[in-house]
């Protein structure tokens, strides 16, 4: 009975340590401050940053054009790539095709600082698609890289795609939770609407 007491005591005062600890790790974490922009409005990256503040995206903009959902089938044949179907994940079902307007409208740092599309992310209520790289390549051929900058003052529209894998994350979760496209995480959490994507 006293061993029963003593293992009692010890699990509580477990737990109260954890619970001091969380608190203290926890205490100065910001939470990014949520910003939500509309299809067709620009979208400015301002000092807003993924992972490092010095990734220097500020003076470039972000709009989206529109966005559509397709079969992986019918992605690589709107792009005559069908003999590329083997270098898609291999639970891959359907690409998230999004059309944006990447503006540079004062950032000198050309050639060091810009966009990284790596980090881009479709972000729903609680899923998120990550950026396929291969078929960004198939859809933008003249697209050096994933990671680029522009000159002071242009602009570029691209295609942005997303893996889909209906095992995971379905069509019709994607229709009633449509996902939108994430540009930023701190200090504030930049995400674009993507409006109306068809059905597959």
């Amino acid at each position: 009975m006293i061993k029963r007491k003593i293992l009692i005591a010890a699990a509580i005062l477990l737990s109260a340590g954890w619970g001091v600890r969380f608190s203290m790790v926890n205490k100065d974490v910001d939470i990014p401050v949520v910003q939500i922009y509309e299809r067709g409005a620009a979208a400015p990256i301002e000092t807003d940053f993924f992972d490092y503040g010095d990734e220097r995206m500020d003076g470039y903009s972000v709009t989206v054009l529109d966005a559509e959902l397709l079969s992986a089938e019918a992605f690589l044949q709107r792009y005559n790539a069908s003999e590329q179907a083997e270098k898609l994940g291999t639970f891959t079902d359907a690409i998230y095709v999004v059309r944006v307007l990447v503006a540079n409208h004062d950032n000198p740092y050309t050639g060091e600082k810009g966009i990284d599309l790596k980090r881009y992310v479709l972000q729903g209520t609680n899923y998120t698609l990550s950026f396929e790289e291969t078929c960004c390549q198939i859809a933008n051929p003249n697209l050096p890289g994933s990671s680029f900058s522009l000159q002071k003052g242009t602009e570029m529209e691209l295609t942005l795609t997303f893996d889909v894998m209906s095992q995971i994350t379905g069509n019709q979760l994607l229709q009633k939770d449509p996902p939108m496209l994430q540009i930023s995480q701190y200090p504030h959490q930049k995400l674009l609407r993507l409006d109306g994507a068809s059905d597959l």
